[in-house]
């Protein structure tokens, strides 16, 4: 009877071993697993956190373009004023030495 007890306790630490393995595995899946969605989180708030910046950078350099174009169209617009009242100051002028050249013909 003693050989049949060894047995019996040969076959429940088997199965002890079996279980414990089974656990282990168990484990082993569920930490994978959640390593997976915590690496996909952080990917998609690394994405997210990117493309907010990208679109940050982009409105910064979009109003600093908006603010050089005001600028630009600020002096093209004083330099079209300065040359209509030059122009319209030499008009008068320009009127008289063509209406001379006729009379002189």
């Amino acid at each position: 009877m003693g050989m049949e007890k060894v047995l019996q306790s040969i076959k429940e630490a088997e199965q002890a071993a079996e279980k414990t393995l089974a656990d282990a595995q168990s484990e082993s899946s569920r930490i994978v697993s959640d390593a997976r969605r915590d690496a996909a989180e952080l990917v998609a708030q690394a994405t997210a956190d990117a493309q907010s910046s990208v679109q940050s950078t982009l409105d910064a350099a979009k109003e600093a373009a908006m603010k050089n174009v005001k600028s630009v169209q600020k002096e093209g617009g004083k330099a079209v004023a300065s040359v209509e009242s030059d122009a319209s100051s030499k008009q008068d002028a320009a009127v008289a030495l063509i209406v001379e050249k006729l009379l002189n013909q």
